[in-house]
């Protein structure tokens, strides 16, 4: 029941972020892909065909009753897979779990952004075969899938790393983070944030949510910059113009 429970409740949750139509799993390696896969997997109860997409690779499943059944296709396919498209894996045919385990893990095991469309089933094996269980995998593969979530900024800022040119990310007024050319955010963030935050909490009504502000051209040299709010956490980010539609959206996924 206790397993039960943790996926209907990570089933109800919120924050999903979803590009393309395809729900995003793993970004920037967090979590883990391949703990990414087995979870979604473990949060397939009937049977579905999972499409796991990374850049031009994509890796068709078949999951169902919280168990991978096997994998139906690859595309570009990595290597002769002609002997485990379309089997049905099973503790008694070990030789097929490390095949699997082996495609999955050069595929999808280092993939920079993994996401996942669930679709209808395609006829897969015979209906008796039943797979193995995502935690049974993980036992097997040796895949922690129960590593601790990223915080919603960090969440937020590694989702979009694509697209951030230069990111300042600080705790409680300590450096959290740093990426890219950051001269021009620092010289923001000592001189402007203080005062453009207590300026924020005077205006009438004003929300003490998170908060993201987007500014076309706010830097000396042109550049978009946004700042981002959220309780302890200040992110001071210089972004890609045509970004600006994915830091609302998952912005709006996390926090709204």
């Amino acid at each position: 029941m206790h397993a039960l429970a943790e996926t209907l409740t990570a089933l109800a949750a919120k924050d999903d972020i979803f590009q393309d139509g395809a729900r995003v799993i793993s970004q920037g390696g967090v979590p883990n892909p391949m703990a990414a896969f087995l979870k979604a997997v473990d949060e397939t109860m009937l049977e579905r065909k999972l499409t796991f997409v990374t850049g031009k690779a994509t890796i068709n499943v078949i999951a169902a009753g919280r168990r991978l059944r096997g994998i139906a296709a690859a595309s570009p396919a990595a290597g002769d897979i002609s002997h485990l498209a379309g089997k049905t894996i099973a503790r008694e045919e070990p030789d097929l779990i490390d095949d699997a385990y082996a495609l999955l893990s050069e595929t999808i095991g280092n993939a920079s952004r993994l996401a996942v469309h669930s679709l209808p089933p395609d006829p897969f094996g015979k209906g008796g075969e039943r797979g193995v269980s995502a935690a049974g995998l993980a036992a097997l593969w040796k895949i922690d899938m129960h590593e601790a979530p990223l915080a919603p900024m960090e969440r937020f800022l590694r989702t979009n790393s694509d697209g951030i040119n230069a990111l300042l990310h600080l705790t409680a007024g300590n450096v959290n983070t740093t990426q890219g050319d950051v001269s021009a955010l620092q010289d923001v963030w000592d001189n402007q944030v203080t005062a453009f935050i207590e300026a924020q909490n005077k205006l009438p009504d004003q929300d003490d949510g998170p908060q993201l502000i987007c500014l076309d051209g706010a830097l000396e040299d042109g550049s978009a910059a946004a700042i981002a709010i959220a309780g302890d956490d200040v992110a001071l980010l210089v972004y890609a113009p045509d970004h600006l539609g994915t830091l609302h959206s998952t912005w709006q996924s996390i926090f709204a």
